[in-house]
């Protein structure tokens, strides 16, 4: 392999500019209409009102999200505690993603003009400002590295911590990358130099500790309330399997299973389909035994970009399948799927560039128009979260005694009023109901102000309703 010999940050021609600004100006688009919803408020309210050492040892695990996004974000948010700024950052880091991918990628260019408006690389994963944004930026960097990752073995291994230190699923993914280099160096440890055995030692030591330690950190405490039980039945896993590997592609079965055979046909003729079958398998099992939704499909699509990625950078390496055209059949099924995300991608960017994705924007600008910061204020629900991060206290009397911090506990001790009738006792000059019932109830001595209305858009569909009732005192 040739070296580059660009300036590190300059792109290879003015097309690949094209593909990075017409990114840019249409995720800022999109970012410039999107309002945040509760899961986006929860990390920045943790970041502002968590110490470090309470973030790192307590708070983490009843979150079920290793520190990277968190400890990143508590820089803005002390420095800059304008809640905006968290679309900044997610902005930034989303676009540095896609620079490495087109500076770097060995993808055809078909692809490589194509994938970085798919669903998860536009919308799910740079919009919505969560941990999920750090990864095609961790896993971009580890594919451009690979071919070199046994002789900058402590990047490699830096950036693969990184990776499993993101989210709990992506850990999986770099356990696998890193079990294949072991695999890798096994087989040619006699040709290693004594220098260069200490190194990838020290690197599978290092990595091991820092998963015993994160293992530690993450580990679910008794009182946790959120995704607390293991399922282990068989139908439970082969329906998620059967269902998740079809919503990645085409959500069109017998599509998505054509599509599926032939990417491990692929992956199989360049030596990478080992390292699909881990880090999928190992994800999806996850999904079935502990936890799911559906934005973690995001995190399954990347863990079948990465041996992707790798495997066009092993072009001398088909000789498993000398079939001429199974190279085109390959590239024509990528880009397939690519197109369909697009596709997606163009559903929920429009729909959220008209509409809204949550009303705690909304709900905040009514309390603020109004003065009403200061007001007795009873809120219901997590969802009501999405309201906090656009003041600089908690404004809830019923959450936390209206006291920081101002983020959900996600424990069996949380002691937040959700009872509308206790709710009532206390006579609050405001109530607001996150996700009311419909039609909406009234409230003796309440005026209805409002139905904050909004939408969590998912690919071509609405997935749920962020609503909000609003009641005001009127005795």
């Amino acid at each position: 392999m040739s070296k580059d010999k660009r300036t590190w940050w300059k792109l290879s021609n003015k097309a690949d500019y094209l593909i990075v600004g017409t990114y840019v100006v249409l995720c800022v688009l999109v970012l410039r209409k999107h309002e945040p919803w509760a899961d986006e408020a929860q990390a920045w309210l943790i970041a502002r009102d968590s110490g470090l050492f309470e973030l790192l040892f307590q708070r983490l695990r009843y979150e079920g999200h290793p520190g990277l996004w968190y400890l990143i974000l508590m820089i803005p948010s002390r420095i800059f505690p304008y809640y905006p700024t968290i679309q900044v950052m997610c902005f930034l880091i989303a676009v540095a993603g896609v620079y490495v991918f087109v500076r770097t990628s060995p993808f055809p260019i078909i692809l490589k003009i194509l994938f970085p408006f798919t669903y998860f690389i536009f919308y799910q994963y740079a919009i919505i400002a969560r941990s999920y944004v750090l990864l095609p930026l961790l896993i971009f960097m580890i594919g451009s590295i690979y071919p070199q990752k046994s002789e900058r073995i402590f990047l490699f291994t830096l950036l693969l911590c990184l990776l499993a230190y993101t989210s709990v699923f992506s850990a999986l993914i770099a356990i696998s990358v890193m079990f294949i280099h072991f695999l890798h160096t096994l087989k040619s440890w006699k040709g290693l130099e004594l220098e260069n055995r200490k190194r990838q030692i020290i690197s599978f030591a290092v990595f091991t500790i820092f998963l015993l330690l994160m293992a530690v950190q993450l580990w679910q405490p008794l009182d946790s309330s959120f995704a607390k039980n293991y399922h282990f039945e068989l139908n439970r896993i082969k329906s998620m399997s059967l269902n998740v590997l079809d919503e990645i592609f085409f959500e069109v079965k017998p599509l998505s299973y054509l599509a599926l055979a032939i990417s491990c046909l692929w992956f199989w003729s360049r030596r990478v389909l080992l390292l699909y079958f881990l880090s999928s398998l190992s994800i999806i099992l996850l999904f079935a035994i502990k936890y799911y939704n559906s934005w973690h499909q995001g995190i399954l699509f990347l863990a079948w970009i990465l041996p992707m990625w790798i495997s066009f950078q092993k072009p001398d390496a088909t000789e498993r399948i000398p079939w001429t055209y199974f190279n085109r059949i390959a590239t024509i099924t990528f880009a397939a799927i690519f197109i369909t995300h697009i596709y997606w991608t163009y559903s929920s960017s429009i729909s959220d560039y008209y509409g809204s994705y949550s009303g705690g924007q909304a709900v905040a600008n009514y309390i603020e128009e109004n003065d009403l910061s200061n007001a007795k204020i009873h809120a219901t629900s997590f969802w009501s979260t999405s309201i906090l991060p656009f003041f600089n206290k908690n404004i809830f009397a019923n959450h936390n005694n209206g006291q920081k911090p101002a983020f959900w506990f996600w424990s069996d001790n949380n002691k937040h009023n959700n009872n509308l009738d206790l709710i009532l006792e206390k006579q609050p000059d405001l109530i607001i109901i996150g996700r009311p019932t419909e039609p909406l109830p009234k409230i003796n001595g309440y005026q209805t102000i409002d139905l904050f209305e909004s939408n969590l858009y998912w690919k071509n569909r609405v997935k749920e309703q962020n609503h909000f009732a609003v009641y005001l005192k009127t005795e």
